[in-house]
């Protein structure tokens, strides 16, 4: 029984045993591999077997003594041998004897001919996916014989890797291996796959207690390392440690795992061998971590693990183990590179420190033109323009916020010292994401801080009631539906692209699969996580007042029980609106900010918002005071502004009574530093210890369950938060929360968290929103026999030629979805397309998996787009229109089939065996099918739907002529020296007009649109000044009416801080495609520009 246990379960007499080996010492000194086999003795591989002998020699008592014990340990879990007869066959050699050959030490190059005469070489790519379809089980190694393998090898390598990577996308169990060579679907697998520059080809093992599990390489979005050695990338592996069925952490929540702990140190140490190549232990990223997982590479005759640690930059000065892992793994962090911008000018700037804390930390500026080319470079799929960018650059991290040319001019980035890690050769500009808003939403821990403050349970269970019939209405009702996706915006975004689909009277199976599948995704996080959408709310990144503008925290009004907003602290926060692009509001009143978890009272805020009219030039991240006692984002769950999220939140219900709660001061940890540098075995032990030692999950819901009982601010709930606050920087101290299950676990769970046994009735607000939301039926089955939309498969005459095409490459299309599928363990394309994922991920957290759903499909689909672009010839007319309409009418076509071949069979279509087609790949398009859809009745402007005012040629190469004129007005500049203090421009810039105030119970600012197109609302508002860094025009419709827009109007968005010049004549609209400066006339432009100003 474990010493920080109360009580024994039978389970505690188990031992997790990993291997089984003759000599017990053995597994220690060999590399990990996909079979086992020993070299001192003989072994049993426990991982794929199932079935073994036992030879009993009746002869021997203690033979008989064994089997009496056997016997016994079966009835006790009820099963019942049976005596009976077996031919057994003599043992014959396997896959394995048949590819690798012993180790021989001998000389004698006659004798090792023969020893591996009778072997077969396949090409590492084969091999990869060969034991791929073994491990898995679609293969057996004992089925593979020397006719199956010297087929194999005799095939081209890429043919062969094909075959085998079609067995195991359709995880077809197949007992006779040679069939992959008769039947004709095994040689027509999809062919060879083009990667884009931004990507790499990704292997990923599982390492589980038992087993090593190979998966397919996957095209994934690349980080700095794999992009140096993009010739090397299957010389990566990306290793993750599960439990043995795949769907939690290895080991999670076990005491008497010590074989297991013993086998994670020895695949860290010892590698991983797969065919002829050993992978050893590189590093770990940032959010690897946490979710078990490292980076091995392969070494090569000339490139060692060694030298691409020796690459990434400088750590000597670093002697904590777990922040040297930590900053290795800022490499490792999932980017896109800014090809066009190799090294911008870098100045160097002060962080704004008082009263010693930084209020700055982890946040810089990015000039205006800069933040223009990389929106350009990267093609993000957002609307208007940035104004502030999570990125990596060197050993520099963080954020890096858009100001006017008086802070940055030119291509030139801003960075603080709190920004800078490390120094490393590599300079070049890599951005993680970009700034943009969602609604924020409640949770389990909000609700318990906020009504700790005052909020009354009633004031959350209204909002949940109204979302609750608000979703029920949806379903029959178009307008209900396109109001609420509009009015909560998720992560992703998908609820827009739903809405407009809904606006465009789509009807067809892929849109009432979403709408379906939307409202049980909310119900679900409804009734699992209390999640409840906030409408006067927003969810955006933090970034600081470089004017020093707004009011800070006082230390002196924490405790008061006065309610005075000229004592908060101020933020600014401007969002785009929901329903117009064009358009942004700006708030101001009292409102609360927070971010997640908050576990402490403190740790929500109430803030009062304003209008500073040298901040309106950012929108969509809010704005933290530089001034004050200590830095506000500090006390918001120990944040900073290096990228995090932060929720505000306005709505008057959930305004607390209590205003001035004391934050949380954690108690310092002090950093386990060594004495000497830190080695890379250092770090591999620290691998296994922060595994062993994660307790953050633990704590959190052990927080939850005691806040229900005992209330927020019991000393046990003060506690769980220091400790929670401790475990989440564990990854960078290096000192682990020390938990006590005895002392820390709760006796008693609160019935909302659903905990199998000893549960009770909860009384407070949780338990009430729970048994609301209890019986609400969220179970989601996808279906197809909806009528496709007509206006889109009868709008073309399609030619066999462009159909072919079409099936072709939607074939492509679908293998990659169905691997990432299987990678997230998610049941519908649906749920990939939009995050919206049914199913708890094996590790992580739900916002974390909708957010790399997200980035995946994101590089899938941008992937495909390439691809359609180039086989249509055009970035955005007619051929590309006729293209995505021939893959509508494709994917029709195969939905016919299926039916038709299910109806034949009498078959039910929910429980048919076959697997219903793929039906999003011309939803990549989403832009394109409105269009055609609505035919003479689409208006760009009027939609916020990115892809459709972006009308750029999105696969179109950059020219070069571009990057030459980027690099020589780069070369023409010069570096300037470092300010001492980055206070207010004597000439700040400010937005050209008043904005027009309207009164509400929190007061809103509604300023003037950014683009001159007029909405239904505003159809005689003034047109805005043509801005002098931007421009362009909108495509026009011919006999569309008097409500179309003008062919001679521009849809332009004014720059803050620019001065408007002149009206110019706008250039002709092009045939389907908006206009749009190329990025070297609009560098020179405004080069020219700064030079006269």
């Amino acid at each position: 029984m474990p010493a920080d246990s109360r009580r024994w379960h039978c389970n505690d007499g188990w031992i997790r045993a990993t291997d089984i080996y003759e000599v017990i010492a053995e597994p220690k000194e060999i590399p990990i591999s996909t079979y086992s086999r020993g070299r001192l003795g003989k072994c049993i591989d426990i991982s794929r077997l199932r079935t073994f002998r036992c030879i009993i020699d009746e002869n021997e008592a203690e033979s008989l003594t064994a089997m009496e014990h056997l016997m016994l340990v079966l009835d006790q879990y009820n099963i019942n041998p049976a005596r009976s007869t077996l031919n057994l066959l003599d043992d014959k050699s396997c896959m394995w004897d048949l590819l690798d050959h012993q180790d021989n030490n001998s000389s004698n190059a006659l004798e090792y001919l023969g020893l591996t005469a009778h072997h077969v070489y396949l090409d590492f790519a084969v091999r990869y996916r060969l034991e791929v379809c073994v491990t898995r089980g679609y293969l057996s190694e004992y089925a593979i014989g020397i006719e199956f393998l010297e087929k194999l090898a005799a095939l081209d390598a890429t043919k062969a890797s094909q075959m085998l990577e079609y067995v195991a996308d359709q995880e077809l169990n197949i007992e006779d291996p040679l069939q992959i060579f008769k039947d004709l679907q095994f040689r027509c697998a999809p062919g060879k796959r083009r990667i884009p520059h931004y990507c790499s080809l990704v292997l990923k093992a599982s390492i589980t207690p038992t087993s090593l599990k190979l998966n397919l390489p996957n095209v994934e979005s690349s980080n700095r390392v794999m992009r140096k050695y993009n010739n090397l990338q299957d010389r990566f592996l990306r290793v993750q440690f599960l439990s043995e069925t795949e769907s939690n952490r290895i080991a999670k929540d076990r005491h008497n795992n010590n074989d297991v702990w013993d086998r994670l140190l020895r695949v860290l140490f010892k590698g991983i061998r797969i065919g002829d190549r050993i992978y050893e232990f590189l590093a770990f990223g940032n959010s690897q971590l946490r979710e078990g997982s490292v980076t091995f590479f392969c070494p090569t005759a000339h490139v060692s693990c060694d030298d691409v640690r020796k690459w990434l930059g400088n750590f000597s000065h670093i002697r904590n183990i777990a922040k040297f892992g930590a900053r290795i793994g800022q490499c490792f962090s999932t980017t896109r590179e800014v090809r066009g911008v190799r090294v911008p000018t870098i100045r160097e700037i002060k962080d704004v420190d008082s009263k010693g804390e930084c209020f700055s930390d982890g946040v810089g500026i990015i000039s205006e033109l800069l933040a223009r080319l990389v929106v350009d470079e990267m093609r993000l799929d957002v609307v208007g323009n940035p104004s502030a960018f999570q990125f990596r650059m060197g050993g520099a991290k963080g954020v890096l916020a858009v100001w006017p040319k008086e802070y940055a001019k030119h291509m030139e980035v801003c960075l603080r010292g709190s920004q800078v890690k490390f120094s490393t050769e590599a300079k070049t500009l890599e951005i993680v994401k970009c700034a943009k808003t969602t609604t924020a939403t409640l949770n389990r821990q909000i609700i318990t801080v906020l009504e700790y403050l005052g909020v009354p349970s009633d004031a959350f269970m209204a909002l949940l009631n109204s979302h609750i019939k608000q979703y029920d209405e949806a379903m029959t009702n178009r307008a209900v539906a396109i109001d609420l996706l509009t009015r909560f915006v998720d992560e992703n975004q998908s609820t827009v692209i739903l809405a407009e689909l809904l606006k465009a009277n789509f009807q067809d199976p892929f849109a009432k699969n979403l709408l379906r599948l939307w409202r049980s995704w909310s119900l679900k996080l409804m009734k699992e996580k209390c999640r409840i959408h906030i409408e006067a709310s927003a969810f955006v990144m933090g970034c600081v007042d470089e004017t020093g503008t707004l009011r800070g925290h006082s230390i002196q009004t924490e405790g008061s029980k006065t309610k005075d907003t000229s004592t908060l602290p101020q933020i600014f926060l401007q969002i785009s609106d929901r329903h117009y692009r064009n358009k942004t509001t700006i708030l101001q009143g009292t409102c609360i900010i927070g971010r997640n978890p908050s576990l402490h009272a403190g740790d929500i805020r109430v803030v009062e918002a304003v209008d500073i009219p040298a901040l309106r030039h950012l929108k969509d991240v809010v704005v933290f005071p530089c001034r004050g006692d200590r830095p506000l984002p500090s006390m918001l769950s120990g944040g900073d502004l290096d990228g995090d999220d932060y929720f505000v939140i306005w709505e008057s219900s959930l305004i607390p009574l209590v205003w001035n709660t004391p934050p949380m001061h954690s108690s310092p940890v002090t950093p386990e530093n060594l004495n000497r540098d830190v080695h890379i075995d250092d770090v591999r032990n620290f691998v296994v210890k922060y595994m062993k030692n994660d307790f953050l999950g633990l704590i959190a819901i052990s927080h939850l369950a005691h806040a229900d009982k005992v209330g927020l601010n019991s000393p046990i709930c003060l506690q769980l938060a220091e400790l929670h606050s401790q475990a989440v920087d564990y990854p960078k101290t290096g000192v682990p929360a020390e938990w006590n299950r005895a002392k820390y676990q709760p006796k008693f769970w609160p019935h909302f968290m659903q905990r199998n046994s000893r549960n009770y009735p909860s009384r407070r607000a949780l338990g009430k929103l729970y048994d609301r939301v209890a019986d609400e039926n969220f179970d989601y089955v996808p279906s197809c026999d909806d009528e496709f939309d007509s206006r889109i498969t009868k709008q073309f005459d399609f030619t066999d030629e462009i159909l072919k095409i079409a099936r072709d490459t939607k074939v492509q299309y679908d293998v990659a979805v169905r691997r990432l599928m299987k990678q997230f363990r998610i049941a519908t394309e649906f749920e990939l397309y939009t995050g919206w994922a049914m199913s708890r991920p094996a590790v992580g957290t739900d916002y974390k998996r909708q957010e790399e759903l997200g980035q995946q499909f994101d590089t899938l689909k941008q992937r495909f787009r390439d691809l359609c672009i180039e086989a249509s010839g055009d970035a955005g007319g007619s051929k590309l229109e006729r293209l995505v309409a021939a893959i509508y009418k494709a994917t029709q076509d195969e939905v016919k089939d299926f039916l038709s071949e299910v109806e034949s069979e009498a078959e039910e279509l929910e429980f048919s065996p076959k697997p219903m087609p793929l039906i999003s790949f011309p939803w990549i398009f989403h832009w394109i099918l409105v269009k055609i859809a609505m035919g003479h009745n689409f208006k760009p402007c009027e939609t916020t739907l990115a892809a459709a005012t972006r009308l750029v040629p999105v696969a179109a190469p950059q020219d070069a002529s571009d990057e030459l004129a980027t690099e020589a007005v780069r070369e023409t500049e010069q570096t300037t020296k470092s300010i001492e203090n980055l206070g207010t421009p004597e000439n700040t810039a400010y937005i050209t007009g008043g904005p027009d105030l309207i009164e509400f119970p929190i007061e809103i600012i509604k300023t003037k649109p950014e683009t001159s197109c007029n909405t239904p609302e505003e159809g005689n508002s003034a047109e805005s000044p043509l801005s002098a860094e931007s421009f362009e025009t909108i495509p026009t419709e011919p006999d569309s009416g008097e409500d179309s827009f003008h062919s001679a109007e521009l849809c332009k968005e004014a720059c803050p801080g620019a001065v408007a010049p002149e009206a110019a004549s706008a250039p002709p609209p092009q045939s389907q495609m908006d206009y749009r400066e190329s990025a070297v006339d609009r560098l020179l432009r405004l080069c020219d520009d700064s030079d006269t100003d």
